[in-house]
């Protein structure tokens, strides 16, 4: 069972001084990981929450400066908005740096204005983010040629190669989410518009698939009871963490 906390790199209040509360918090009570989520640019429709938000990977390369331990998460990246193979040398940098704590969870994001203003179309989206899986997947055992749709290499050089691959957890909710999670992924990390009865459905579909979705602590429960293999957590505060650690951990 996979207990992980989402820290506050995002929102109107978020600063320093909270995200590292919160990491410091998680790892004293024995939580698995701690996850940061990603937004670049937002329209008026993502301000709120989303208007401020400190990047994800560079807050967990931070974190992992002054821990030990704890699992270091995306919650998620988006990643058609990034190069794949930039991509790839940051992820596989601060495993070998955080010798070897990282997760990568990925989404394909759903707010319009976001790709507008980075340039990137929002149409095929999860073509491109599928393409980009794979090609960081290639990077990452060693593979110096790829040939895709959207991007293709021959003769390259990459390294750090990590010593150990960083899992890939697939959010989303969508049939096309399950898919990549079986095909380019190693867990399934669902959030918005997925609940209890969704997990369950997925889970007797496909038992052998590991299911750890990002949930309020008061939602918990009912997608254990679901067969979800832990959770990702939202805390409203240091007290609610604190309870949830008595009860679970």
């Amino acid at each position: 069972m996979h207990f992980g906390v989402i820290l506050p790199n995002y929102g109107p209040s978020s600063d320093a001084g909270g995200i590292r509360r919160t990491a410091e918090t998680a790892d004293e009570l024995g939580f698995h990981s701690v996850w940061t989520t990603e937004h670049i640019i937002v329209g008026p429709e993502g301000v709120d929450p989303y208007g401020r938000v400190y990047d994800p990977l560079i807050t967990l390369s931070w974190i992992a400066g002054w821990t030990r331990r704890i699992g270091l998460g995306t919650s998620i990246v988006l990643v058609p908005l990034h190069h794949p193979i930039h991509l790839a040398k940051e992820v596989a940098t601060l495993q070998e740096l955080s010798e070897g704590r990282v997760t990568l969870g990925v989404g394909m994001g759903w707010h319009v204005d976001e790709y507008e203003f980075m340039g990137v179309p929002f149409e095929r989206r999860g073509r491109r983010g599928d393409e980009a899986l794979r090609v960081m997947r290639a990077l990452w055992n060693g593979e110096g040629d790829f040939d895709g749709e959207f991007w293709s290499f021959h003769g390259a050089t990459f390294g750090p190669v990590p010593t150990k691959r960083p899992e890939i957890w697939v959010g989303g909710s969508s049939p096309a989410a399950i898919r990549r999670t079986l095909e380019l992924g190693d867990v399934w990390h669902p959030s918005r518009g997925s609940d209890a009865a969704a997990v369950a459905a997925v889970k007797r579909r496909y038992p052998e698939l590991r299911i750890v979705p990002r949930v309020a602590a008061d939602g918990v429960d009912a997608m254990l009871e679901a067969g979800a293999d832990g959770a990702v957590v939202q805390f409203a505060d240091d007290a609610a963490m604190r309870a949830f650690a008595a009860q679970h951990l």
